[in-house]
């Protein structure tokens, strides 16, 4: 009988401490929302990364080419196009039919992949990506995903991009 009340205290525990992981864990799973991709991000060879640090952009740069292998990917160099948005008057952020035009004439751009990335208070608490894929020449949103998770910002690029991987394929891989 005392062997029958510890095993069933010991079970107890057991499912208590696997209860408190998963609620501990399940605010550090990533999330992904906003997401959905059109058919034609699948045409595009030439893209352009913005609103990243030097670094996260080679960051995301590397996880899109990973996660595309069979799409031939050529990115423009972030300098080079710098040039030609601090020439414009622009709301940051933002692009307009002009600059759009003057990427696309100018470095063969076909789509704008716009990022931002919060942080979180201090760096610490839940971080936010928001990829924005834009047309270059419509100015059409053809692909949207956000991530929240605690995780770093190449694991927030690595689910950003198996979402709208999943989403453009219909799951297929």
């Amino acid at each position: 009988m005392k062997r029958s009340i510890a095993s069933r205290h010991l079970i107890s525990v057991v499912l208590f401490v696997a209860a408190g992981l998963s609620w501990l864990t399940a605010g550090c799973a990533p999330r992904t929302k906003a997401l959905f991709t059109l058919s034609e991000l699948r045409t595009y060879e030439r893209l352009a990364v913005l609103g990243l640090t030097p670094e996260q952009e080679q960051l995301f740069m590397a996880c899109y080419i990973r996660g595309f292998p069979a799409q031939a990917t050529t990115f423009v160099e972030r300098s080079r196009l710098q040039e030609v948005i601090k020439e414009q008057d622009l709301l940051q952020g933002r692009l307009d039919d002009k600059t759009r035009a003057k990427i696309r004439q100018v470095f063969g751009v076909e789509a704008l992949i716009m990022c931002n990335y919060d942080e979180g208070p201090e760096g610490k608490g839940m971080k936010k990506l928001r990829v924005r894929i834009v047309n270059s020449e419509t100015g059409a949103i053809v692909g949207s995903v956000i991530t929240e998770a605690m995780s770093d910002f190449e694991s927030h690029c690595q689910q950003a991009v198996k979402a709208l991987k999943r989403d453009l394929y219909s799951g297929r891989y």
